[in-house]
């Protein structure tokens, strides 16, 4: 599989680069002249409180920029980037609790790459943000996650979006989940959740059936460090069929399979279903998911979290393990300038305390560019990484330009 990914990706830029087409610029100069930059000034500011002994209450706020800019087209051709820049403002984290996610101050040039685009197909190569339903960055967090390599998008099947990539390198949030080794800095692009051989995907989406919209992805991540034998693939499927009329009502389903590398290990299953409709203007749903007896991978990268009942905030991973059942339900309401929304997630695990997590979001858009968010999140009995944690409360304001 892995080999057919590449040869077609290969062809295809091979056939792209041969083809001819009218363009905007009728120089490099024009190019130049003719691009755009846009970019975030961001502050955030976030706070966890535990409910034990065994970690201290921790906060941290920081400040920095985001600037990109791209050029305009060249006989197709295109130049863009995207550097990040953060500053953490003040830090109070004795048990390091924001090490591998918000604290890095510097600088990274999270986007440098070049671009091509011909009839419906935009290929671009270098270092760019990436996100599908199985393989993707977060942007929840100060540093956005960003990956280096080749990625196609074609849409020249009518209804039909299919994107192909091969992913080398990635850039994760800080420069290490360890206080051993972290500098307090901005990751650099290394293998990470790619592999030492890199990573590669094919997603497809539909729109063919009227008021049915249907995904297919693959993705493959190789083995972290040679010899480690910690590679897998993973298979992923769902279909949305909205209904007419007012109340918008709606039913998906969605189907996730991991296929480990290491010997002995069983594949792991995920289903998941459902069901949503909007009343009074209040947009409602109830989700389901189910793990067979292995867990599973939701994706490359963090931002690829697919399955219904994942909680938004800390813990969002608990509908992967093994045995798991969970369940979530959530409102959204806008009101002017205002969204609100909320959402409860409740994960029951085999022979694991029952975990919940309670979310709550406030968005204001003040003006067109501006926009101020809180997140404010309830959570019992948590068994993953933040063990013990009570709420967790994160604040952005963003400037867009």
């Amino acid at each position: 599989m892995k080999n057919i990914l590449k040869i077609s990706l290969v062809t295809a830029c091979a056939v792209a680069t041969v083809q001819t087409s009218s363009f905007a610029s009728d120089s490099l100069a024009d190019a130049f002249a003719n691009g755009k930059i846009k970019g975030q000034l961001k502050s955030y500011y976030f706070a966890k409180d535990y409910n034990n002994n065994a970690a201290k209450d921790a906060s941290i706020w920081v400040n920095g920029l985001v600037l990109g800019y791209k050029t305009g087209n060249f006989n197709g051709f295109s130049l863009g980037t995207t550097a990040q820049f953060s500053s953490v403002t003040s830090v109070d984290d004795d048990s390091n609790k924001y090490v591998a996610t918000m604290n890095a101050s510097g600088a990274v040039m999270s986007e440098m790459y070049l671009q091509y685009d011909i009839d419906k197909t935009s290929m671009k190569a270098g270092r760019q943000f990436f996100w599908t339903p199985v393989v993707g960055g977060s942007g929840s967090r100060f540093i956005r996650q960003s990956y280096e390599g080749y990625t196609v998008t074609n849409t020249n099947i009518p209804n039909t979006k299919i994107i192909a990539a091969y992913l080398t390198k990635f850039a994760d949030r800080t420069d290490r989940t360890s206080t051993a080794t972290s500098k307090g800095e901005p990751g650099e692009f290394g293998r990470g959740v790619v592999g030492q051989d890199g990573a590669w995907t094919i997603y497809v989406k539909n729109n063919s059936v009227d008021n049915l919209t249907l995904q297919a992805q693959y993705a493959s991540a190789s083995e972290s460090t040679n010899g480690a034998d910690n590679g897998h693939d993973i298979l992923y499927f769902d279909g949305t069929y909205n209904f007419p009329g007012d109340m918008k009502p709606y039913i998906a389903a969605q189907y996730l399979n991991t296929s480990y590398d290491a010997s002995g290990v069983k594949d792991g299953n995920a289903y998941g279903a459902k069901i949503g409709a909007t009343l009074a203007g209040v947009s409602l749903y109830a989700a389901y998911t189910s793990v067979g007896d292995s867990s599973v991978k939701q994706g490359i990268g963090s931002g690829a979290i697919p399955l219904y009942t994942n909680g938004p905030q800390v813990d969002a991973w608990s509908a992967t393990f093994s045995d798991t059942d969970a369940i979530r339900v959530g409102a959204a309401y806008t009101i002017g300038k205002v969204s609100l929304a909320t959402d409860h997630s409740r994960f029951s695990r085999t022979g694991k305390p029952k975990v919940t997590e309670t979310n709550f979001t406030i968005t204001y858009k003040m003006t067109k560019n501006l926009m101020a968010q809180i997140q404010y999140s309830m959570l019992d009995n948590e068994y993953a990484a933040e063990a013990n944690i009570d709420t967790d409360l994160r604040t952005r304001l963003i400037y867009s330009f």
